[in-house]
């Protein structure tokens, strides 16, 4: 049950990505128990690549996906909209990236809620090429929901402890504002330098205090973590340590490949942790308040 506040952030509509597998489940029961405690409007995405069912005499198959996910969705609408959420589907066919963009944009969402499929392989996960293309391409916030973050289910909107990891460049700044406004317990800050000496660890710390100090403003406790290593691995495991509800990152700026895997920060974080992964991407804006507004119209 939820016991907290919704944080200080809006969502007017929620897109959710879904191929209608048991895998992406989990992500669309995140996005409706999103999409229920802001009253957003909750858009469904479905899109079928053609090229997937590539015949020599035709598209067949083309025609029966079609049909078979239109009753599927049919029925998803059915089932969210008797929890009183505003709920509408959309069906497309072609280069899945580019139409859930479209959709994203077409429907005005703030707010794009994927899911990601865990392959267990040495304990690390590559995201799917079509995560990896949103991540570095929307310009709206997207929101990485793993099988595993169904225990983060009670949690969904209301996040008690939220982890934001920061390299101070803008994309992840602006993680950090956002982290803030929507922890309501607990805020973490985490900056994972290569090869720091004290003066410099020194250094990062006051400038995380700076940029998310502990006032009458913003009431939330907040611990201040500067770390020497590997960002991603250190990452996931401050949060495990603190039981974060969400984790806060900057967006890629340019697309990744399976081969980024070993030097992604967003990859690894992505792929090893339980909770939700909400990630932001670059906007043209100078001031934390610009920022907010761009991404969350706050």
């Amino acid at each position: 049950m939820q016991t907290d506040n919704a944080s200080k952030l809006k969502f007017k509509t929620i897109a959710v990505a879904t191929d209608l597998s048991d895998s992406s489940s989990t992500a669309l029961r995140y996005a409706r128990a999103m999409a229920r405690m802001y009253q957003s409007t909750l858009v469904v995405v479905h899109v079928i690549d053609p090229l997937a069912y590539a015949f020599p005499k035709g598209a067949p198959g083309l025609v029966t996906a079609n049909a078979a996910a239109a009753a599927e969705l049919k029925k998803i609408e059915e089932e969210t909209a008797e929890s009183g959420i505003a709920v509408h589907s959309v069906i497309e066919s072609g280069i899945v990236c580019d139409r859930i963009l479209e959709t994203v944009k077409d429907h005005h969402a703030d707010l794009l809620v994927l899911g990601t499929r865990a392959k267990t392989e040495a304990g690390r996960v590559a995201l799917g090429t079509v995560a990896r293309q949103l991540l570095a391409r929307s310009h709206c916030p997207i929101l990485t929901v793993s099988p595993d973050a169904i225990d983060s289910l009670p949690w969904a909107g209301c996040w008690r402890r939220v982890l934001a990891a920061t390299d101070f460049s803008p994309a992840s700044i602006r993680a950090l504002h956002c982290a803030h406004q929507a922890a309501l317990r607990q805020l973490v800050l985490v900056h994972v330098s290569e090869a720091p000496n004290t003066r410099e660890s020194s250094h990062f710390l006051e400038k995380l205090r700076f940029l998310a100090p502990f006032n009458e403003s913003h009431t939330v406790p907040v611990e201040h973590i500067v770390v020497m290593g590997v960002p991603g691995p250190l990452i996931a495991e401050y949060a495990e340590k603190f039981a974060t509800d969400l984790v806060v990152l900057g967006s890629p700026e340019n697309e990744l490949t399976e081969q980024d895997f070993a030097t992604s920060t967003v990859l690894q974080v992505v792929s090893r942790v339980k909770c939700p992964v909400l990630c932001l991407p670059n906007v043209k804006a100078s001031t934390p308040a610009e920022l907010l507004q761009e991404v969350f119209g706050l």
